[in-house]
């Protein structure tokens, strides 16, 4: 204990370290990735659009580039997420599972209420935007309230 020195852990200690850092690991990755892809959007982009303003047909990147940003992206949001699921315990899958779950309903009830309130002139058009920051709010929102209640 003097000059920082750890207490010993036993063998079920460390296992649970080790998968809580290599789950953080998995979890800054996906960040990072997300990340480099954002920039290289913006950074990258040969024509005036933008992915926040939905103007996507004035988008326009190198076709190789698109590749290599389309396979982060499935890395980053798809293939290592559901991979983490495998690292975590049982109570922290079903506050993943809440939140996942609360993501879905979100866009499902979100996106057709926009829509309605479009037609009848109170929001404007939805847009893919909108619609991944609906998803991406509830899902948050679910997990923390998942977190701190069950």
């Amino acid at each position: 204990m003097i000059l920082g020195s750890k207490p010993q852990f036993g063998p079920g200690e460390s296992n649970s370290e080790k998968r809580r850092l290599r789950y953080m690991s998995y979890i800054a990755f996906c960040g990072i990735v997300g990340g480099i892809a954002g920039f290289a959007t913006g950074f990258f982009d040969q024509g005036d659009g933008s992915l926040l303003t939905g103007d996507w047909e004035l988008l326009r990147l190198p076709p190789a580039l698109a590749l290599v940003i389309a396979a982060l992206l499935l890395a980053g949001f798809l293939v290592l997420p559901l991979y983490g699921f495998r690292l975590v315990d049982d109570y922290q899958r079903e506050q993943s599972l809440v939140g996942y779950t609360g993501g879905f309903l979100g866009v499902m009830a979100g996106f057709p209420v926009w829509a309605a309130l479009h037609a009848g002139a109170f929001a404007p058009a939805p847009n893919a935007f909108g619609i991944f920051a609906i998803g991406f709010v509830s899902m948050c929102v679910s997990y923390l309230y998942a977190r701190w209640r069950l």
